[in-house]
């Protein structure tokens, strides 16, 4: 008896293992995305904890102008997901094999050290779109308890959105050092 191990000959060796595509490449994204407290920075906790308040303030008064403040929440929040896409954009194409082959040299994973912030805002970006619509489908003589649920956790996402921008910037400019110091070592 041979103890040999047998390999299944996968055709596409660079998927993640999973159920299914979709479920492969969710579960390859929610290991990109850290809301842990060690990827924290204080400004995110303080100012989505504010932003809790603020909209569980406006749901709880039927006479503050929630409807305009959607509207800049949805703004802000979809032209905060479509930068950091044209940013992932630039920065892949930044990484060509030259650069890939230098990073691996000097022994730099540049998606997993450099990209993380950009993965987790787009992810609370998805969350506060969702907890938007919540806000925006719940009727104006729900509960009081309901409108102030919804608010404050719309309220946390949009401002843990515009928060984590800051890091995600911090890691552009680490991430563009890096381009210009591989750009001296050699192949």
């Amino acid at each position: 008896m041979t103890t040999e191990r047998q390999f299944d000959a996968d055709p596409h060796p660079e998927e993640p293992s999973g159920r299914t595509l979709g479920d492969k490449y969710f579960k390859e994204f929610v290991g990109l995305v850290h809301v842990s407290l060690r990827s924290w920075w204080w400004g995110e906790p303080l100012g989505a904890a504010c932003g809790a308040a603020g909209g569980a303030w406006l749901g709880h008064d039927g006479d503050l102008p929630i409807e305009e403040t959607l509207g800049v929440a949805v703004s802000m929040v979809g032209v905060i997901i479509g930068s950091v896409f044209a940013i992932l954009a630039m920065i892949t194409r930044a990484c060509d094999n030259t650069f890939l082959r230098k990073a691996r040299k000097a022994r730099i994973l540049p998606i997993t050290n450099y990209l993380w912030p950009f993965f987790t805002v787009i992810a609370m970006g998805v969350l506060s779109t969702i907890f938007l619509l919540v806000v925006a489908g719940v009727p104006e003589d729900a509960p009081s308890a309901i409108r102030m649920m919804a608010g404050a956790a719309a309220g946390f996402c949009v401002i843990w959105t515009l928060a984590s921008l800051l890091p995600a910037l911090g890691a552009l400019i680490v991430f563009t050092r890096l381009i210009e110091k591989t750009s001296g070592v050699s192949e």
